[in-house]
């Protein structure tokens, strides 16, 4: 559950994520292509449309004044030209306006400017008359008096585009410190994005690779050990074997000729039960170092622990401990019964001997999901639990290890035995206990078909 829960927040958040930054990246899209509107060629010529007139103005005066001088037709036709095109000009202009103040100064320009085409106009017609003497410094100032108005129309529109190129360099100034910000934004979802997508990928891809690597690397590693000590057991088997049993040979023929209660029978009765201690770690050194292969049968789990109940079921009554079977009877397991009971033998025996002054063991079976041998699959799970002592946290970190014993007379293998048993089946064996509050060993196993049953 934790494990979709935590999927789905990664989801929603990368699609939150992609979502803001196509936000951030049409609003900054949007903002660029209307900055660059603004500054393009067309608009900022617009700006200076006062300029243009006051420059087209004084060309036109200057045509005038040249045809006084010389009365040139073609420079009088040259003045139509001039008039239209710049009458053209202004109308195209006006209808590109749509800020009240610039569209009625332009109108007012262009009021001004067909006064002025008029009156130059009879200016130069009269001249083509020829009726009148006319002084050419006197039609020069007519000529300046006539676009003097136009001057003015053009000055009061030039402070106007002033204002309308301030007012658009402060809104540029405006729009590049937001798309500043925004880009920022965008950096650090794109970092924070990049930065989830690492971590999930890590979590879900890289890490579980690591872990599967380091396990498989120290499981070679402690195969490789498990082998060498094995070819190391059989040979000191051997060499211990062949003195014990002869030592007891002896030790049998003794007692024949030893008096009953003498100081001397008890002797050999101490060697004797030394004798058997040695050969059982012997033989519990040669199954931990060479574990048989399981010889595989479908059976149920609640018959292994039903086993287990009657064969320590009474023995438990008499040191006031309670052997209680939690389990279901369609939970199936294909197992070597024989290596399974020598495990759980083993589990309850350690459990009763936690519990000295009594208390309650319970056998359990259940199924569920969980990891094993590298995925998420079904399993089924053998329980002890005791309610005793419990083992210390420093000590629950080496109790499978060979060799490891808290008990005096203890060889430190039955556990390692067992974890070696349940491997072999293709399991694992857990512990989780809380001191003064009692302890519990799981047998992990894979589940089998209740058709495929060898019910024994």
């Amino acid at each position: 559950m934790k494990i979709r829960a935590r999927y789905f927040g990664y989801v929603f958040g990368i699609v939150l994520i992609s979502m803001l930054l196509i936000w951030a990246g049409s609003v900054t899209w949007r903002d660029l292509r209307q900055l660059r509107e603004s500054l393009s060629p067309s608009e900022w010529g617009a700006t200076h449309r006062s300029d243009h007139i006051e420059a087209s103005v004084n060309e036109l005066n200057d045509i005038a004044m040249r045809f006084e001088l010389d009365g040139d037709p073609r420079k009088r036709a040259a003045f139509d030209v001039k008039c239209q095109d710049l009458r053209q000009w202004i109308h195209a202009n006006q209808t590109m306006l749509s800020e009240s103040t610039e569209l009625g100064l332009m109108d007012q320009n262009a009021g001004a400017f067909e006064r002025y085409a008029s009156l130059t106009a009879k200016l130069m017609d009269e001249r083509v008359s020829g009726s009148v003497a006319r002084d050419p410094t006197r039609i020069l100032e007519q000529i300046q008096e006539n676009a003097a108005p136009l001057f003015v129309a053009c000055s009061k529109l030039d402070i106007a585009e002033g204002l309308v190129h301030q007012q658009s360099l402060e809104a540029s100034h405006h729009a590049l410190g937001w798309l500043q910000e925004l880009l920022a934004v965008q950096m650090g979802l794109l970092l924070f994005f990049l930065g989830t997508a690492a971590v999930a990928v890590y979590r879900g891809l890289i890490g579980p690779l690591r872990v599967e690597l380091v396990e498989s690397r120290a499981l070679a590693a402690r195969n490789e050990k498990l082998a060498s000590l094995g070819t190391l057991a059989a040979g000191v088997a051997h060499e211990i074997r062949n003195p014990l049993t002869a030592i007891n040979v002896r030790l049998h023929s003794l007692k024949k000729n030893l008096i009953p209660n003498s100081s001397e029978q008890e002797d050999v009765l101490v060697i004797g039960h030394e004798i058997q201690r040695l050969e059982r770690i012997v033989q519990e050194f040669l199954l931990f170092a060479r574990p048989g292969e399981p010889k595989l049968l479908t059976i149920s789990a609640d018959s292994l622990l039903a086993k287990m109940q009657s064969l320590f079921g009474s023995q438990f009554e008499k040191a006031s401990i309670r052997l209680n079977l939690e389990s279901v009877p369609d939970i199936w397991v294909r197992v070597d019964p024989h290596q399974i009971e020598q495990v759980l033998i083993n589990l309850i025996q350690n459990a009763a001997e936690s519990m000295e002054h009594g208390g309650t063991i319970t056998l359990r079976a259940r199924s569920g999901k969980s990891r094993l041998n590298g995925s998420i699959r079904p399993i089924v799970m053998l329980e002890v639990g005791d309610t005793g002592t419990g083992i210390p946290p420093d000590v629950q970190n080496k109790i499978f290890e060979p060799f490891f014993t808290t008990k005096e007379e203890g060889t430190g293998l039955g556990l390692a035995v067992s974890a070696r048993i349940i491997g072999k089946h293709g399991g694992t064996l857990e512990c989780r206990s809380e001191v003064n509050r009692g302890t519990t060993f799981t047998i992990v196993l894979p589940p089998a078909k209740a058709e495929e049953t060898d019910e024994i």
